[in-house]
C-alpha cells in the first residue's frame, strides 16, 4: 500500500512538472518567436532608412536594394507616382521565417539643409584683417586666419585638417592645430603652440569631409523650373537700370543690374552667363514668395571656366520678401578653381548685405570690404578687410517655392501588408 501511494503521488507529481513543462515551452517559444519578430521589425524599419537617406541626400539608387544587417538582409524596394512628386518605400524583413513589412510615402520636398556660416570644400577657408564669423565654420580643407574669430565652433576635416592661427570662442577639431586659441575644447592628433580654456583631447579622430547641401542635380532642376517660365528674348546683354520682376525665366546672356535699381526676384532665375550687382542696387524677394526661399543661378554650361561669375560691387543690399527665414540664393556653377584655374566664381568687393546666402560649391567665393552676409558655401572661401558673416537659424531648413530642394518628407510610416 505504502508503494502504490508513493507511487501515485509520484504520477500526480509528474502530471503537474509536464503540465508546467509544456507552459513554459510555450512560453518560450512565444518569447523566441516575439523576439525574432521585433528583429524582423527592425531589419526592415533599417532598409527604410538606408533608402531614405539616399533620397534624401540625391545619392543613386536601384528600384530594389538588398540592405545588409548583421547575417540577413532586407529587401527594399521604391516606387514613384507617375509625376515623380511621391515615393514610395516599403522594406521587408524575414527573420528566422518570420517576416514583418514596412512602408513609407515620401512627397517632394522644398528644404535645403544650411546647418554652418561657413561651409567650404577641399579649397579651404582664409580669414584675414578683422574679418569675423558668427556661427559654426566646417571645411574639408585646411582654415587658416590671422587670429581672426569665430563665435562658433571650428571644424577642419580629414587627416590633413589644419587649423591655424584662429580664436574660436567654442570647441575645435582638426588633425593639427596650432598657434590658435580655443575658449573651449579642442580635438586632435597634433597641437602646438595652442591654448584650450577647456579639456584637450590628443588623438582624437578626425572629422569625416562633409558634402554640401546643394547637389549639381538640384541646381539643375531649378534651371528646369526657370527655363518652364520662359526665355529672355530682349537685348543682350541685358542691362536692368530700372525697377523690374523676375523669375521664373533663362536669361541667355549676361545681365548687370545698376543705378539704384529695384529688382524683385518671384522665382527661379538662370543666367547663362555672368551678373553684376552695381551702384547701390537693390535686389529683394517678391512679397509672394512669403516665407519660400528663390534661387538665382549663373550658369554657362559651355563655358564654367571663365563665366558663370557672380560679382558684386559698390553697395548691394538683399531684401527678404517680407517673411522672416526667405533668402536669395546666388549660386554660381563656376568651377575654375576646383580644376586648378585663378579665376573668382562669386567676388564680393564692396558692401553687400542682407538675407543672401553665396553658393559655389566648385568654385572660389572671395568675400571682402564690410560686408555682412547670412551663410557662404564654397569650394573655397577667403574673407578679408572688415567682412562679416552672421549666420541665421532660418538657414537650417530653407523653403524654396520650386523644385526638390534637396529633401523628400514622409506622411507616414506604418505597418504593411
Amino acid at each position: 500500500m505504502v508503494i502504490i501511494s508513493v507511487v501515485f503521488l509520484l504520477l500526480i507529481g509528474l502530471a503537474f512538472v509536464a503540465r508546467a513543462a509544456n507552459s513554459v515551452r510555450t512560453d518560450a517559444v512565444l518569447a523566441r518567436n516575439l523576439f525574432s519578430s521585433k528583429k524582423a521589425s527592425a531589419l526592415s524599419d533599417a532598409g527604410i532608412e538606408d533608402l531614405v537617406y539616399r533620397i534624401r541626400r540625391a545619392l543613386t539608387y536601384d528600384s530594389t536594394e538588398f540592405v545588409p544587417l548583421n547575417d540577413t538582409f532586407a529587401t527594399t524596394t521604391v516606387a514613384s507616382n507617375p509625376s515623380a512628386t511621391q515615393k514610395i518605400v516599403k522594406a521587408v524583413g524575414t527573420i528566422a521565417s518570420h517576416t514583418r513589412q514596412k512602408g513609407i510615402i515620401l512627397f517632394k520636398g522644398v528644404e535645403v539643409d544650411f546647418s554652418y556660416a561657413i561651409q567650404a570644400g577641399n579649397g579651404g577657408f582664409t580669414m584675414a584683417n578683422i574679418s569675423s564669423v558668427i556661427g559654426n565654420v566646417y571645411s574639408n580643407g585646411s582654415i587658416t586666419a590671422s587670429g581672426n574669430y569665430v563665435y562658433g565652433s571650428v571644424v577642419s576635416a580629414g587627416p590633413d585638417g589644419l587649423l591655424d592661427n584662429v580664436h574660436a570662442t567654442s570647441s575645435a577639431w582638426a588633425h593639427t592645430i596650432q598657434n590658435s586659441t580655443i575658449d573651449k575644447d579642442a580635438y586632435y592628433k597634433i597641437k602646438t603652440n595652442t591654448t584650450v580654456g577647456g579639456q584637450s583631447w590628443p588623438n582624437s579622430d578626425d572629422k569625416a569631409t562633409s558634402s554640401f547641401p546643394i547637389s549639381d542635380a538640384q541646381i539643375e532642376q531649378w534651371e528646369i523650373e526657370a527655363e518652364a517660365g520662359g526665355t529672355y528674348s530682349g537685348t543682350c546683354p541685358y542691362n536692368i537700370k530700372s525697377s523690374v520682376t523676375l523669375g521664373p525665366i533663362k536669361i541667355p546672356c549676361n545681365v548687370e543690374i545698376s543705378n539704384n535699381s529695384d529688382v524683385a526676384i518671384a522665382g527661379p532665375v538662370w543666367i547663362v552667363g555672368d551678373i553684376s550687382f552695381k551702384n547701390n542696387s537693390g535686389i529683394r524677394l517678391a512679397s509672394e514668395l512669403g516665407a519660400s526661399s528663390v534661387a538665382l543661378i549663373t550658369d554657362n554650361p559651355s563655358d564654367r571656366l571663365n563665366s558663370s561669375k557672380v560679382e558684386i560691387s559698390n553697395s548691394t543690399v538683399f531684401s527678404d520678401s517680407g517673411t522672416p527665414g526667405s533668402f536669395l540664393f546666388l549660386i554660381s556653377a563656376n568651377r575654375s578653381k576646383e580644376d586648378g584655374g585663378s579665376v573668382t566664381a562669386i567676388d564680393l568687393k564692396n558692401t553687400a548685405s542682407g538675407a543672401v546666402v553665396l553658393y559655389s560649391n566648385h568654385g572660389s567665393v572671395s568675400i571682402g570690404n564690410s560686408s555682412q552676409l547670412r551663410s557662404v558655401a564654397g569650394y573655397l572661401i577667403s574673407m578679408k578687410n572688415s567682412a562679416q558673416l552672421i549666420y541665421e537659424d532660418g538657414l537650417e531648413s530653407s523653403l524654396f517655392d520650386t523644385g526638390p530642394g534637396g529633401s523628400w518628407n514622409f506622411t507616414e510610416w506604418k505597418e504593411t501588408q
